[in-house]
């Protein structure tokens, strides 16, 4: 088995490993094409590094069908203005489009948004001016949306989720056309099932769906739309062939062949496992990958060449605020645009067409952001009331766990520890049982009382904040893989404390999380 996972390993690291396009000849500096009007962008910027990219001039391209643009330009903006509180309970605001997984710029040019944050999923579809055409829900058709394609008559959504791999179509007012199912084989490597084995979708020049694995590019559907599901040794396009090789150990080098000539681009870019983004009917094509200046930081790029091994351009998308899977927040549109999704700690949205020039700019690390320590509450001298008397319970509570004073603050505890910390042994202590669980659960001293509410004569509800000695404000948000757009932190928690034997306690444990 162990033998097994560190093949599938060697597989994707491989896979991620190094390719690329030549020289640039020095001419005259190409025009950008005009764009449909643009929104302001939100005042709040996303988290990582943006560095300010001055264009240099790039040759024009040698076919006049693709004009790359020298700057990136905001398409339009979706605003979600409606606030989030943070506070355990709420329902989730309905903002659209905010943190979605994927999405495709289509034919028509319109662009199609795979929302997976919402509940349950949908699609969203908006005109290139940004006005939000349709809406409709995939729960019946989709457990999640991974990656989303989009046809002249129809859309390709990559369902991986289930125990049955599949591609779904939908048309384009939502109603279900039919599915493709992934066969086991092209989920397995080495032997072993590999969940996220398949990872995005393309379509052929003639229609043709295709299907990105770690086994590399398979048709599941012919231009006729039967059922084929066999291995390509390449992709064909208008007359060229683009493949990629067998790593080579020797050389570290993960070969792109086009029309059998082997690619040869800076030695410090990786492809992307599949690193074809899209490909133009002059040859022209926009592959994804990154460099890796430190052990710690990726610099992700897409580079745009011509069927001649020439660079056009090279590209740095924004850095996004969730971590998603990085090409599916890039998009190729039709005239060979790329397009990049983004999300915006205010909860906005933007569609980015990128801009491409000559060189990048070095990556600069992003900025590290000091917290700001919180000052924490202590149990009032002066309580008179029945409220004041349940607030000093639950911050002496809280303030004697997080100094390790056990013996206090086992009797200001009622409550019961949930069924993932063991229950105390015969025999053992208070003091000794808090002591041993507390290291697994988060026993931090209160920050502040948002609110109260008097549930009865003898019990309160208390949402409160949490002070983490590094962090500063304690956020539980998504875990375990789980979408943190689907999930927003939260930072306000609820905190019944009653009157027991005319003793006020604290009726919930500290927090845990996985």
């Amino acid at each position: 088995m162990l033998g097994s996972i560190l093949k599938i390993l060697v597989l994707i690291v491989l896979a991620l490993l190094l390719v690329g396009c030549t020289s640039i000849s020095e001419t005259t500096t190409r025009a950008a094409p005009t764009l449909p009007a643009t929104l302001p962008q939100p005042t709040s910027t996303p988290q990582g590094p943006a560095p300010t990219l001055t264009p240099i001039p790039i040759p024009p391209t040698p076919t006049p069908g693709i004009q790359l643009p020298q700057t990136n330009q905001v398409i339009f903006t979706i605003l979600n203005p409606q606030p989030w509180s943070g506070r355990e309970g709420d329902p989730r605001p309905d903002w659209l489009g905010w943190g979605a997984e994927t999405f495709a710029a289509a034919p028509d040019g319109t662009f199609w948004i795979a929302d997976s944050a919402a509940s349950p999923h949908r699609l969203l579809q908006y005109s290139a001016q940004g006005k939000l055409l349709q809406q409709f829900p995939l729960a019946e058709h989709v457990i999640y949306p991974f990656h989303l394609v989009a046809a002249q008559d129809s859309l390709w959504v990559l369902d991986i989720s289930g125990m049955q791999p599949r591609a779904v179509q939908i048309s384009l007012e939502g109603a279900f056309l039919q599915q493709v199912e992934i066969a086991p084989e092209i989920m397995t490597v080495d032997g072993m099932l590999v969940s996220n084995a398949a990872f995005s979708l393309m379509l052929g020049e003639g229609g043709e769906l295709l299907l990105y694995t770690l086994n590399g590019v398979y048709a599941l559907l012919d231009a006729g739309g039967a059922l084929v599901s066999r291995p390509l040794e390449a992709l064909s396009f208008y007359g060229h062939t683009y493949q990629v090789g067998d790593y080579d150990q020797a050389s570290e080098v993960l070969p792109i062949f086009v029309d059998g000539a082997q690619l040869e681009i800076p030695a410090a870019f990786s492809p992307r496992q599949n690193p074809f983004l899209g490909i133009n009917p002059d040859g022209s094509f926009a592959l994804v990958g990154f460099e890796q200046p430190s052990s710690n930081l990726w610099d992700l790029q897409v580079l745009y060449c011509n069927a001649s091994a020439e660079l056009l351009g090279i590209s740095r998308p924004l850095p996004q605020l969730f971590n998603k899977q990085f090409d599916h927040h890039l998009a190729f549109g039709p005239a060979g645009s790329v397009y990049q999704l983004l999300s915006f700690p205010d909860h906005s949205v933007q569609i980015v067409r990128l801009g491409f020039s000559a060189q990048l700019p070095p990556l600069l690390a992003a900025p590290t952001e000091t917290p700001t320590i919180l000052a924490t509450l202590l149990p009032s001298t002066s309580a008179a009331t029945d409220e004041a008397h349940a607030r000093n319970a639950l911050i002496g509570f809280f303030a004697n766990l997080s100094t390790g004073n056990y013996a206090d603050a086992a009797p200001l505890f009622g409550g019961e520890i949930e069924q993932y910390i063991r229950q105390p042994e015969p025999g053992e202590s208070p003091e000794a049982y808090w002591a041993d669980i507390c290291p697994f659960l988060w026993c931090l001293p209160i920050a502040e009382i948002t609110s109260a509410e008097q549930v009865s004569a003898d019990e309160y509800l208390f949402y409160i904040v949490f002070a983490h000695p590094e962090w500063g404000r304690f956020e539980d948000g998504a875990c375990c893989g789980a979408d943190p757009a689907a999930h927003p932190p939260i930072w306000q928690f609820a905190y019944p404390v009653r009157k027991i034997d005319g003793v006020w306690k604290v009726m919930r444990a500290p927090l845990f999380t996985p």
